[in-house]
């Protein structure tokens, strides 16, 4: 998928050709960015130096998986020992006898546990002694040890937690890398509408000063024809000085937006921060369509990252008691050994020896139990606790997510509303303003009039795109408290694999 990226990125990218006779230097080609909303988010996903460092947490955490499993690998495990003596010993009579001996011993066994709890040991040993006073011995063996529990750690339940809450956390370090990259695609859309907004705002910013220039134009001409009085031009100079603050905090206002844009795109490009954006989703009005609120409650409830995750925790505490209770219990063992033993003088010998019927058996039980068992119960009682905390915070996690997916539906709603009522204060204000500029040619109105027609129709242009930035970023909101943005962005990320590898379909976004 990396390819449909590095293609889609490809496509982004224009090069804007300088004019002929331009100096040498200016001859080089300048890429442009160029966006929709849709390829802005891909663009993150595969590029965002954040997300580069959150996708690690997953992969950490699936490593302690096979680490948890190991401990019911069979272990392999071998000695070789030698021994020599020198010393003296009594006949019985009193007399002493220099003894010097050796002694070898060499053993190799395989060990496991199961997921039962059972541990199971099979060993093969040879021994060789001699010494001055007797002659060489051989003795080989072979011996199985089973080790059963009755009570504490049997059954696979318990011996499994270790495993399956491993793999928990795994998948709960996936579903924060969800919920961060749904908070990405958030923010970039949010960045995205930032500097569309930023951008139009400048444009109504100057088309005010211009009118506000042209009205110091008409006042200068009709001062000098004796029409007014020359107080008047210092209302329509101030007017322009005020235009010229607005202009000015525009143009930082899109500044500043490029900046957070470009950080949360962060193109492969050299000189990232001056690279020029040409944007192509306009704020044109959308008239959602939602459903009812209950089904987008439900599909909250369905797909946030945060509630899966809560949801996980508590399967992990709940896993906790069960090792917690198996705690309580007393340690009850079973074992048993059986082994068979040849003795000769040769090593092939013994080996053959082997197939003699003697062999040894040794059974018991071992028990053992603390008396009150404090630390056990205290842990068991804890891990309660916790699982009661899960739920109650799971609960909780369900009204605050009813409450975003609620406050989001009514936001779009309202934005919906405010952009019909903007349009129409926008076309009264034009209305108004073009009759105060007549009025105020033939005699009838002042400039004063005219310059608060003009900071009205500037106003109700400015509420009209705010508004319609509004509607947009609501419903982004909505469908990020849903768990749906990358959806509803035709963005798809399979569950099995980490946010580098995005697929979509690029449509128009909704």
């Amino acid at each position: 998928m990396r390819f449909l990226i590095a293609s889609l990125l490809s496509g982004l990218l224009a090069v804007s050709v300088p004019c002929v006779g331009a100096p040498t230097g200016a001859e080089i080609a300048s890429p442009t960015l160029t966006l929709t909303v849709t390829n802005s988010i891909l663009m993150a996903l595969e590029n965002n130096r954040a997300l580069a460092v959150e996708r690690y947490g997953p992969d950490i955490l699936e490593s302690f998986v096979p680490e948890e499993e190991g401990s019911f690998d069979p272990s392999l495990n071998a000695e070789w020992s030698s021994s020599e003596t020198h010393g003296q010993r009594t006949s019985g009579v009193g007399e002493f006898t220099a003894v010097e001996s050796v002694q070898r011993t060499s053993t190799v066994g395989i060990n496991k546990r199961t997921t039962r709890g059972w541990d199971v040991g099979l060993e093969a040993s040879t021994e060789s002694r001699s010494s001055n006073v007797y002659r060489r011995m051989f003795s080989t063996r072979l011996g199985v040890t089973v080790n059963v529990p009755l009570m504490e750690a049997a059954g696979k339940e318990v011996n499994l937690v270790g495993v399956r809450q491993a793999r928990q956390n795994a998948e709960i370090s996936r579903q924060e890398l969800r919920g961060f990259v749904l908070e990405l695609a958030a923010q970039v859309e949010d960045n995205y509408w930032d500097l569309v907004l930023a951008r139009e705002e400048l444009t109504i910013h100057l088309t005010s000063l211009d009118l506000a220039r042209q009205q110091m134009q008409e006042t200068q001409t009709r001062i000098e024809v004796g029409a007014l009085p020359e107080i008047d031009i210092a209302a329509a100079e101030g007017e322009v000085a005020l235009r010229e603050e607005d202009v000015i905090d525009a143009e930082s206002a899109i500044e500043k937006t490029t900046l957070l844009l470009l950080r949360s795109l962060n193109p492969p490009l050299e000189n990232v921060w001056a690279l020029p954006i040409d944007l192509v989703d306009s704020p044109n009005r959308e008239e959602p369509i939602l459903g009812d609120i209950d089904e987008h409650i439900r599909t909250a409830l369905e797909n946030r990252p945060d509630l899966n995750q809560a949801r996980i925790e508590l399967e992990k505490n709940e896993l906790e008691i069960v090792r917690t209770r198996n705690g309580l219990l007393p340690k009850l063992d079973f074992f048993i050994t059986l082994g068979r033993t040849g003795y000769a003088r040769t090593f092939d010998d013994s080996v053959r020896g082997l197939e003699d019927p003697n062999f040894e058996l040794t059974g018991g039980i071992l028990f053992e139990h603390p008396f009150g068992n404090r630390a056990d119960l205290a842990r068991h009682h804890r891990a309660d606790l916790r699982v009661e905390e899960s739920k109650a915070g799971l609960r909780n996690l369900e009204q605050l997510i009813e409450l975003d997916v609620r406050t989001a539906y009514v936001e779009v709603q309202r934005t919906n509303r405010q952009i019909t009522a903007t349009q129409a204060a926008t076309r009264l204000q034009e209305a108004k303003h073009t009759a105060e500029v007549e009025k105020f040619r033939v005699g009838k109105s002042t400039n004063l009039l005219v310059l608060v027609a003009q900071r009205d129709l500037i106003q109700s242009n400015l509420d009209e795109i705010r508004a319609r930035i509004e509607q947009k970023k609501a419903l982004v909101d909505l469908y990020r408290f849903e768990g749906i943005l990358l959806d509803r962005r035709d963005i798809v990320i399979p569950s099995e694999t980490t946010p580098a590898t995005p697929t979509s379909s690029i449509s128009s976004p909704r």
